[in-house]
This record gives structure tokens, sequence and C-alpha cells, in this order.
């Protein structure tokens, strides 16, 4: 492991050779016995690199690299800044050959453009949620038809009841994709797929991590068929086509209006403005639009029941589709919650800026925690890693936050410890369901990988990267770039040592020594050397947009977190 400190560093030479298990035998495992995890405000390298500096932004030539642009280069074990040849802009041909592209590379680069701009796997799943629903709609609408040429008496209208039957199913796939059982289900399937298949699919294979975009496609589907479902629904009242009363009107429109708040609050520039409210809204308005949808339920059976007393109107219920589909929803919402426990944590700063909470829970490895003071607000994820302490039974979970609850937790146990002079401090928080797998696992799909990570980011990334110290894992070749202001400062010699047991020839950055570096041309000539299979990047939004962005416009297979929650 080597500190990049005057804009050069230099490791040994000779990668070791990745021997290609057949399959990952090991990714199974019995669940992890230690783990950690540190929490870093945005001060400090927690909160990685600003990208407007980092090459991201419209006035990067300006920043730490000087007023020309920078190129890097290792092909002699070197990572040294150079300003030859450009590497190709994203989405153009290959590197030296960028000053007259062929109109083949041309062609390429702007399919490039669009398929990781526009065309994001989460966009191309959450249009997939929409062609079935079309398709859907097609089938109803053709089936009435049909219907009606048979028997011409009767109404070509769609029943209410399959609207109702059809909203209800798009809001149970939402629910079903976001529960931590079933999203660990998808990533453990993922993760039994050996190195031999071909890489392309392996590739397809990774973004499963991208399955919010089914999530958000039921739901809007859903969303639509309930305000079809609405209109109809009025319709067919305000003429006298179906006797209801006014109760089950009005708590339809109810549903519709808590369905449109929580979907405003959900479009990414809201969401991101305020995410508090996106929250609350999901949850309150969410379980508020089950609760009065299950009302609405009950009031319409009861008012087109054919059977007499409560035994015939119960049989009626159970012939209503909606009602199991809201019956599966209504158990998935509960579960996480039966499993709602709260354990004890000890937190110890390893600076103003970085926070280490250790905790006694066996979890399996590569895991998200989500945390929790008050359970009924917000609800924070953190990865896990192993402790730091030979012999030590305790588990450490954390991830990188620069929100405004991380920094005012490690203030507050800061400001703690040097007023008691205790070198920690016990703390208890709420956890809700199963802990997660998060991105980074997905790089046991790969013989080769880069691993660029910012900050505290380096939580998570041992959490992968020592998985293949262990000797009954396949050999895998992992590479570590670590930037970070100071990093042995401000995370301490533990995360250090970790560091350097995870990947000795790991390369650390010190951008409190030389500035922050153009992580993107960090990343593409350290692909192009080590020729590794896939780049994973784990960093704040704007750098991991900005470098995985960057990376797939070239053709290189990269990976990094979605903010879609």
């Amino acid at each position: 492991m080597l500190d990049l400190v005057d804009g050069v560093a230099s490791w040994a030479p000779t990668p070791p050779n990745a021997t290609l298990g057949p399959s990952d035998a090991g990714i199974l495992d019995a669940p992890a016995t230690s783990s950690r995890c540190f929490l870093g405000d945005k001060g400090a390298g927690g909160g990685g690199v600003d990208v407007e500096k980092a090459g991201g932004g419209p006035g990067w030539n300006h920043g730490f690299l000087g007023a020309e642009k920078d190129y890097y280069d290792v092909s002699d074990g070197t990572l040294a800044r150079v300003s030859a040849t450009p590497s190709p802009p994203p989405g153009t041909g290959e590197v030296g050959q960028a000053d007259h592209p062929s109109r083949r590379q041309r062609s390429l680069g702007i399919i490039r453009l669009l398929r990781y701009s526009l065309f994001t796997v989460y966009r191309r799943l959450f249009t997939l949620v929409f062609i079935v629903n079309i398709g859907a709609a097609g089938f109803l609408y053709r089936h009435h038809q049909l219907h009606h040429q048979q028997e011409p008496s009767q109404t070509t209208a769609i029943p209410t009841s399959t609207l109702s039957t059809l909203a209800s199913a798009n809001f149970l796939t939402a629910i079903l994709i976001r529960q931590d059982w079933f999203v660990n289900l998808l990533f453990r399937t993922a993760w039994l797929v050996p190195w031999h298949v071909p890489l392309a699919l392996r590739k397809m294979l990774a973004r499963v991590y991208c399955y919010g975009g089914l999530h958000s496609g039921a739901a809007v589907a859903g969303t639509l068929w309930w305000l079809v479902f609405t209109v109809l629904f009025t319709s067919n009242v305000l003429e006298k086509k179906e006797e209801f009363g006014i109760g089950v009107l009005v708590l339809s429109w109810v549903v519709l209006l808590f369905l449109l708040v929580i979907l405003l609050l959900a479009v990414p520039g809201v969401r991101e403005r305020w995410h508090d409210a996106f929250e609350a809204s999901h949850r309150f308005l969410g379980w508020g639009a089950v609760g009065v949808f299950w009302g609405q339920l009950v009031l319409l059976v009861r008012s087109e029941g054919s059977g007499d007393g409560s035994d015939g109107r119960m049989m009626d219920v159970l012939k209503v589709p909606t009602f199991w589909n809201l019956s599966v929803l209504t158990v998935l919402l509960v579960y996480p919650w039966l499993r709602l426990r709260r354990w004890t944590f000890i937190a110890r700063p390893l600076s103003s800026h970085a926070l280490a909470l250790s905790f006694s829970h066996p979890i399996h490895k590569f895991s998200c925690l989500a945390i929790s003071a008050p359970p009924l607000r917000e609800w924070h994820p953190f990865a896990t890693f192993p402790s730091t302490i030979v012999g030590d039974d305790s588990e450490e979970s954390g991830n990188g936050g620069a929100g405004d609850w991380t920094r005012n937790l490690i203030h507050r146990v800061t400001a703690h410890t040097k007023a008691t002079g205790c070198p920690s401090v016990t703390l208890q928080f709420w956890i809700k369901s199963h802990p997660s797998a998060g991105v980074l696992s997905l790089t046991c799909l790969f013989s080769r990988v880069l691993i660029l990570t910012t900050g505290s980011g380096i939580g998570p990334c041992l959490s992968s990267l020592l998985e293949n110290t262990k000797a009954n894992c396949p050999k895998q070749f992992a590479r570590l770039v670590w930037s970070s202001r100071a990093p042995e400062k401000t995370f301490g010699k533990d995360i250090m040592r970790l560091v350097d047991k995870a990947d000795p020839e790991a390369l650390v950055i010190d951008t409190e020594e030389m500035g922050r570096p153009d992580l993107l041309e960090v990343a593409w000539s350290l692909y192009k050397r080590l020729g590794v299979e896939a780049v994973f990047v784990l960093s704040n939004q704007k750098v991991v947009q900005w470098v995985v962005g960057g990376l797939e416009r070239r053709g290189v297979p990269a990976f990094g977190p979605i903010w879609d929650s």
C-alpha cells in the first residue's frame, strides 16, 4: 500500500496472478462473526470528491489539476500526471484514436451516450413494467370487445373491479421489490454465477442492484390504474350506473390524493431537496393509502354482495382478487416491523470527522445495516466490515455519510468523549428487517476488479476486499484506489492496517497533500494497465455518476450505487 503525496506513487509492478476458480463456491459461507462500521462527515474525506474539482464540472480545468487538462499514466507502475495523448472523451472510441474517430467509432459513441445516460438499466426496468401494463390494458380491451360482440346488450366498459385489481397488483409488486429479504434473494442468486460464464452475461447480472426501477415503475403504473379506476368509478356513480354511497367515492379520491403526493415527493429533484418529507410520505401516506384501500374494498363488497348475511359477504370478499393482493401487501408492510430490535453500539471517534460503531450481533458478510434513533422517522443505511481487533467477536458497521444526522452524531460523540475522557460511548439504535446486500457484494462476479472509493467509503470496500484474504475464497485480483484527506489522521492506524491487509498494493491518495485528482482518468488508466473486468465506484452521488458514467461511455463495465430512495 502506498501514499500518493506529490503526484507520484509507485508500487511493486507485478500484480498477483489471479487463480480463476470454477465458481464462487465460498460466497455463501456462514454469517460473519466480526464486522465494523464507521461514519464520516463531508468535511474530511467522509463526503468524497468535489466533482467540479475532480473533472466533472464546467470549471474543472482551473481546479487542482492546473490550467491544462491532466491525464494519468500507470504503464511503468507509477501513477503520474502527463499531458500527452488524452484519453477519449466519454462516448468516443478507444484511446489513441480520438483525433479523427471513424464513422463506426462515432456511431458507437452515440449509442453508448444514449445507453448510459438516457436508457440506463434503471430506466429500462421502469419501462419494462409499463410495457407489461400496456400489454395488460390491450388484452383487457380486446377481451371486452369480444365479449361485447357476443353479447351486444352488455356495456364495453372495463369493470371497475378489474381496474382495482390491476392497481393493487402493481402496488404489491412495488412493495415486494423493496423487501430486504427479496433483495438479498436477488443478490445471492447473482453471487452463484461462476467466473467461466461469459463476461457479457456477468455484466448484465451485476446490474441486479438497479432493481429499484421495477419498484418505481410498478408504483407509477399502479397510481395510473387507480386514477383510471377513480375517474370511471366517479362517472358511474354520477350517472347512477353503480349504486354506492358517497363514502366509497370519497375514499377513492383520498387514496388517489395520497398516491399523487407520494409520487410528487419521489421526483428526483424534489426528493433530494426534501428527503425527510419524501421518507415520511412514503411511510405514513403509504400506510394511510393501504388502510383507506381496505376500507373502500369492504364497503364495495358490502354494497354489491350477493350473499345473505355475514357468511355470504365473506365469500364475496374471498372471490375478489384485490382482497388477496391487499392481504399479501399488508403482510409485507407489517413483516419488517415484527423484526424491530434495539441494538447496543459502542461508538468510538476515529477523528473529528469519522466515527466507528461496534456491535456484537453476527450478520452476513457484504451486508448493509439500516439504523434509526426514532424508528418512525428516518432510517440510515451503513455498510458493515470486519472488526480491526483480532480475536474480538464484535461487529462494526459503517459507511460514509454526509448528512445532517451523521454529522450531528459524530459531533455529539466526539464532544462527549472529550468531556468525559472516555475513549468510547455506548449508544442504542433501532434495527429493522434483515441486513441487505449492497452493490459492492457484486464484485464476486468478476475475477479481476478495480475498486475506487473516497473518504469513509473505505468501510464497505473493506467488507468486500477482506473476503479475498480468506483461504476458502477463490483467488480474485482486486486493486483498491482510495482518495481521502489525511487518511491515517482521519481514520486511524487500525483502518490503515486493514487496508494494507486487504490490498498490500492499494493506491492511497492523500488529497490534503496533492489536491484532488481526476478520478475518472485515474480509473481509466488503471483499467487499461491492470486488465480488470469491472470497476466499482463508491463515493458521493456526483462523483459516482461522473466516474461510472464516464467509464461506461468508454465501454468499461462500471458499477456504483444509485440514489433512488
